[in-house]
Order: structure tokens, then sequence, then C-alpha cells
């Protein structure tokens, strides 16, 4: 076993494997990416991101049966709960199966960053090495589902502007913008606490009482808030929302443009 993975979830992860001992034959491979795999896991935010790639596809009834198997698997290791585990067919790539929040659900996507991170920076559970996999994923694919994040995603969350009344989304919308626009302009992919320090340093003044607040809300939810009140934190991470979206999006039309001038 890896050993970067970090020993308070090795229990975890051995009952999950030992769990899937007699799916085995139907697995290509198992392995985490996400947090773990950046090497920045931090206990009590991070998730068990684990992706399982399946041959063919299952029917009804072994997902049954497979939903059964995580429902055991939580009772014996309530850590497990924090698995967040995405079964891909990896012929199809098709959606096919998720375990999260410690619900078995459909359908699930291989994105473009979960399928890079594995490839690149992968830990292997079982199976051949990450570097090995048949994934057909390139930057330019990254790159794209970071526009769809930014255009599309974020653009329907800010008009719901009600959400950022709330810790949770003044923290995640920060910090997961920080993370795009490292990889838009970076070309890394990086973790949520590194993106708010990283970029605490980088951008003008004003956005840096917000980045320390999502820290705050983060790392040390008891502290009162950095701001007088919630109208005007929610008006700020709007702003900020606006600003990193139209970055982020002047920063893809120039590498597209210099793309298109080099070939």
């Amino acid at each position: 076993m890896e050993s970067t993975i970090p020993a308070s979830l090795q229990p975890c992860i051995d009952a999950y494997l030992h769990a899937l001992v007699s799916w085995h034959a139907r697995f290509v491979g198992i392995y985490l990416h996400g947090s773990i795999a950046l090497g920045a896991f931090e206990e009590g935010e991070s998730d068990i991101d684990v992706l399982a790639l399946i041959q063919g596809e299952w029917s009804s009834e072994e997902m049954k049966q497979f939903a059964a198997v995580h429902a055991q698997l939580v009772q014996q290791q309530p850590l497990c709960k924090l698995m967040d585990v995405t079964y891909i067919p990896l012929q199809q790539q098709s959606p096919s199966a998720i375990f999260r929040d410690g619900t078995f659900t459909t359908p699930a996507h291989l994105d473009a960053t979960m399928a890079w991170i594995t490839k690149h920076q992968g830990i292997r559970l079982l199976g051949p090495e990450p570097a090995t996999l048949p994934l057909t994923v390139t930057w330019d694919d990254v790159l794209e589902a970071m526009r769809f994040n930014l255009d599309v995603y974020w653009a329907g969350k800010a008009r719901r502007a009600y959400l950022f009344w709330f810790d949770y989304w003044v923290m995640t919308s920060v910090a997961t913008l920080c993370r795009i626009l490292s990889a838009i302009e970076e070309g890394e992919i990086i973790a949520k606490s590194v993106a708010l320090q990283r970029w605490r340093e980088r951008f003008p003044q004003r956005w840096q009482l917000l980045l320390d607040e999502a820290w705050r809300i983060r790392h040390h939810p008891d502290q009162p808030s950095l701001y007088h009140n919630r109208i005007q934190r929610k008006r700020e991470t709007l702003a900020f929302l606006a600003y990193a979206r139209a970055r982020g999006g002047e920063a893809l039309q120039a590498a597209s443009r210099m793309h298109r001038e080099k070939t």
C-alpha cells in the first residue's frame, strides 16, 4: 500500500478492498484521486475520493448487491461514509454508479479532472499502475471542464444569490474558483486549501478579506466571521464570482488564441 495514504484512513481502505474480494474479477483497477493523491488530505474536510474502473456494465441486480456491500461497509467502518467512489466501465467510460455521502446512486460520470489526476497522480489500490491506464484525457479536456465550470456551473450558482448567505457556499465558491484559476493560468490541479493560500498572495488587495473568511470557515468555523454582517459578505462573494469568472474566461481566450497561432 502507498505510504502517501494517511494512516487514519488505512483501516477504511483496507476494509473496502476486503469487501470487494469476491468482485475483483469485475474490476480493471481501483485508484485514489482527489486530495489524497494531491498530498493535501484534511481530516474533517476532505473526502476519500476513489475511481473504480469496471469490466463492462453492471446489471440492476448487481447494482443492488453492490449497494448492500457499501451499506455493510459503512456499518463496519463509519469513516467509509466519507468515501466518494465513482464506478465507471473503462471501455465505454459511460455513466454508471457512484457511492457518495453514504448513498449508492446512478448515474456517475468520469470528468476530465478526475481522469487527469488519476492517470498522472493517482494512487493504485488494485490493478495496473495509473500511468498505464488507457484514459484518453488531455490537458485541453481539463481546460474545457474548467470552462464549463465557469460558464455553466458557477454562472448558475451566481444566479441563486441566496446560496451565498451560507458559510458552506462562501467557502466552496471561493476555494473552488481559486483552484480553477490555478488550472487555467498555471497548468496545475491543486487542493482547495493550497489554492486559498496561493491566491491570497496573488489577488488584488480587495479579495484578501474574503479569502481569509473562506479559510476561517474551512479551518476555524468556531471563530467569528471577519465580516460585519452576512449581507456584506454575500455581496463580496458574488462580486468575487464575477471577477474570477471574467479573469478565467479571459485567460482561456488567450490560451485559445495562442493555440490557433501555433497551429
